[in-house]
């Protein structure tokens, strides 16, 4: 039996990437991504939501992300979902589930930069 596990993202980047060190001497970057889907309810009035994802980039594509991500841009993340547990601050059991783009299957395209007061 064949598994698979892919995500792709297409949306706004929340916010400028968290560039953390870590133990091994790499980089890792952390940011969310926003996607929306828009539609008409029952009276024809226009409604949205929107979803946010946490995308955590390693490898190479780091320096790319760190320079080229910003809060607002389109981006396309293509990765794995993960899921992992950690104890917060005040050791309270937490769980986060994210699209991890790591190695040559994982892809961050920046498609363009939203300039202010743009429509969408």
């Amino acid at each position: 039996m064949l598994n698979m596990n892919r995500a792709s993202l297409l949306g706004h980047a929340g916010r400028d990437p968290e560039i953390r060190d870590l133990a091994n001497g790499e980089k890792a970057a952390t940011f969310t991504l926003a996607t929306t889907e828009k539609w008409k309810d029952r009276e024809g009035q226009p409604a949205e939501a929107t979803e946010w994802h946490r995308v955590v980039v390693y490898g190479p594509m780091v320096a790319a992300v760190e320079t080229m991500v910003r809060k607002g841009n389109a981006v396309l993340v293509e990765g794995r979902i993960a899921t992992r547990e950690y104890r917060d601050r005040e050791d309270v059991a937490r769980t986060v589930t994210e699209v991890v783009v790591a190695g040559r299957q994982g892809v961050v395209n920046v498609l363009s930069a939203r300039r202010a007061g743009a429509a969408e």
